[in-house]
């Protein structure tokens, strides 16, 4: 049943301040009382670029978050689950959403104020920033069609914007709360250059950009006018550039480092020794959100023939997987939706004709082939960034052996990053291509950008009318219980058209030095709101 005006009107205000309530820190005992000063070691990833809005690229996202905000973001800390998507306000205080879902008033802070170095000067951050920003991210970023159909801006004060769209769009706000759709004054633009330069990392952050050695690190000292007072607990953030994973591992075991990733992951072929040599530090699984899979040019033969991408999942032994190579740790993941998003996920069982792609049946593999003429087999090039880590290069050869079985064989093409961002991960190769996608905090982001037509995310070029009609309707409504039926249905249809091959993948494993107080994993690229709240526990 679909929201009445006076849900439309107040789902937001209500929402919002549930999760105010929600975000406040909790203290279960005396001695968990933040501590102040200190810096944080993390290994970190060096970003191609410090324009946030142009980039798909999530090392971006992640030093960013550091620096800029967002209006809202999602709770974060020891208390919260890795995927609680939580609303809380940020540069904003509210969101009210008009009775037919398509203007939304959008109320900031009072007391937020830009860096106080030139060119913004610690001047107030006012309407027409967020404007400037929202407008910018609408014209440049690669997620933009993330943000919905938005038809114009309007600032009627200075701590008003005013959204209105062309439709209702139910994941709108959750796009607020994004690293992509990270608000930044207009002086930086405007100044002599590009924001691609550190010197444009700008902001209004719990932390400020101190120094800044490519291919070394980058330093992060406590904004002193944050507008969270109370927050970051922390005095510095040294976001180490170290590429090499023993040496990350290395660093972490010796205490020379705090947090051995961004996300704080360990290799699970190194748990049990990381166990034995340091007993005290804190070890946890949880589960991911980047769906893995191969995408493949669906518009050109002969993965435009369904025979020929069905053969392909066919192939691939993902019971076998999960048992042996992940000791039954992790998910054998099918579809769109990861299933960390339990809420609306499905499981294979209820896919329809899709579950029977998601068997392993080598036969049939090779039958769809014959009767699509490839009776032979077929090579085909799969263009991959290794860079992701050993677990990823791992998996992709294994995803090789398995099609190898049926007669398919995959040329792995290795791409240094940059050529990786702006090309194959935007589904710009020529026959296949394997890797982890994004992370997104509301279910659209993983449906919209890789099913519908002429989307930069939608990497295997699908192009399906039926699928497309489900995708702009699942937006437009509210009622999450008549979104999910949509959302239900184009699953099914990906599972049937198999447009992508996923792939199983792990539980994720993270580590981190004992003295790093209230740091909870989580599964969103802002590393700002995650460890502002963290502190160190120094005695």
């Amino acid at each position: 049943m679909t929201a009445g005006p006076l849900g439309r009107r107040h789902f937001l205000a209500l929402a919002t301040g549930a999760a105010v309530t929600a975000a406040v820190p909790r203290r279960a005992r005396a001695t968990e009382r933040p501590l102040r000063g200190g810096v944080l070691k993390q290994i970190g990833l060096e970003p191609l670029t410090f324009d946030v809005h142009a980039t798909a690229s999530c090392e971006t996202q992640l030093v960013s978050s550091l620096v800029r905000r967002t209006l809202f973001k999602v709770v974060h800390g020891a208390r919260y689950r890795p995927s609680d998507f939580t609303l809380a306000p940020d540069l904003a205080l509210k969101a009210l959403v008009s009775a037919d879902g398509r203007t939304y008033t959008i109320t900031l802070r009072p007391d937020v104020r830009w860096e106080s170095r030139p060119p913004v000067n610690g001047r107030e951050l006012v309407a027409t920033d967020v404007k400037h920003s929202l407008e910018r991210a609408l014209r440049k970023s690669p997620y933009a069609p993330l943000l919905g159909p938005v038809e114009r801006i309007d600032t009627p004060d200075r701590r008003t914007v005013r959204v209105h769209l062309a439709d209702s769009f139910a994941p709108f706000v959750h796009s607020l709360a994004e690293p992509w759709s990270a608000i930044m004054p207009p002086e930086v633009e405007d100044r002599p250059g590009d924001l691609k330069a550190t010197e444009s990392l700008i902001g209004c952050g719990p932390f400020m950009l101190e120094r800044y050695e490519p291919g070394v690190k980058a330093v992060f000292s406590r904004n002193p006018t944050y507008h969270a007072r109370d927050l970051p607990y922390l005095d510095k953030v040294e976001w180490l550039f170290i590429k090499d994973r023993p040496m990350q591992l290395a660093l972490f075991r010796a205490g020379q480092v705090d947090l051995p990733y961004h996300d704080a992951r360990v290799p699970r072929s190194e748990v049990s020794a990381l166990r034995r040599a340091s007993p005290g530090f804190p070890v946890t699984s949880w589960d991911g959100l980047a769906v893995r899979s191969l995408a493949m040019r669906t518009d050109r033969p002969p993965f435009n023939d369904v025979r020929v991408r069905r053969a392909l999942s066919l192939a691939v032994n993902r019971k076998n997987w999960v048992a042996e190579h992940l000791d039954g740790d992790g998910a054998e993941d099918h579809g769109p939706v990861p299933s960390a998003m339990r809420q609306w996920t499905l499981a294979a069982r209820q896919l329809g004709e899709g579950a029977r792609y998601l068997e392993h049946d080598p036969a049939l593999a090779r039958k769809l082939l014959a009767e699509a003429g490839l009776a032979a087999g077929l090579k085909v090039k799969c263009t991959n960034w290794p860079g992701h880590g050993p677990e990823y290069v791992e998996d992709l050869e294994r995803l090789a052996r398995d099609l190898r079985r049926v007669g398919v064989e995959l040329q792995i093409v290795n791409e240094e990053h940059g050529q990786y961002i702006r090309g194959s991960f935007l589904g710009r190769f020529d026959e296949t291509s394997w890797g982890p996608s994004s992370i997104f905090t509301e279910v659209d982001g993983y449906l919209y950008s890789a099913l519908r037509s002429g989307q930069a995310g939608n990497r295997s070029h699908v192009a399906d009318a039926q699928l497309d009609v489900m995708l702009e309707a699942q937006r437009r409504i509210i009622s999450t219980s008549a979104r999910k039926q949509i959302i239900d249905e184009i699953q099914r249809r990906a599972a049937a058209q198999v447009y992508y091959v996923y792939t199983p993948y792990p539980r994720i494993v993270s580590s981190w030095a004992p003295h790093v107080r209230n740091y909870g994993p989580k599964n969103s690229f802002d590393r700002g709101a995650q460890l502002e709240v963290v502190w160190l526990d120094q005695a």
